[in-house]
């Protein structure tokens, strides 16, 4: 159905989304953050991987909701995120001028296009560069969600605690 096929975009979209920190310290702020520059794993698909997830998040969510506001929205966070690629770019390319040019020639912005170019070579354990534990956490939490949908969707109907209905904050 279309529903499953925008929860599979979703999920999907998640392992793009959150990869670029595999040391979930850093995540946590219990260490400083680090910048890697990564051409293994999912960079690999694309350089700036949270701007693709984010995209096809953006797409799904609109094709699903299906209103102005949200196309709108979805429009304005797919190019904040292109002018995020770009600005990451131009930002690395000025702090790393000896290794950022290496990254960018064996990796791309968009999707695929390093490997079907050839300028990235997929080893054979591709997939064992998947093999990581924060991605057994997007997996559990995004196939969690998924299926609390249902529940999370009622509770949205029945909580009517907004500033503009009657009872509300503002009410």
């Amino acid at each position: 159905t279309s529903i499953t096929l925008l929860a599979f975009i979703n999920f999907i979209s998640f392992l793009f989304l959150y990869p670029s920190t595999f040391n979930l310290k850093e995540v946590a702020a219990v260490d400083k953050p680090q910048l890697h520059l990564w051409g293994t794993g999912v960079a690999r698909i694309t350089r700036h991987p949270q701007a693709f997830g984010q995209t096809l998040w953006s797409l799904a969510h609109g094709a699903y909701i299906g209103t102005s506001v949200t196309a709108l929205t979805m429009l304005l966070l797919i190019l904040h995120h292109a002018f995020s690629t770009w600005h990451g770019d131009q930002r690395l390319a000025a702090k790393y001028p000896d290794k950022f040019p290496k990254l960018k020639a064996s990796t791309s912005v968009i999707p695929f296009a390093a490997i079907l170019d050839g300028r990235q070579q997929l080893p054979s354990q591709y997939w064992r560069e998947w093999l990581r534990g924060p991605y057994l956490v997007i997996l559990l939490a995004t196939s969690a969600t998924y299926f609390a949908h249902p529940q999370i969707q009622a509770f949205a109907a029945i909580a009517t605690n907004t500033p503009l209905q009657s009872g509300g904050l503002l009410g």
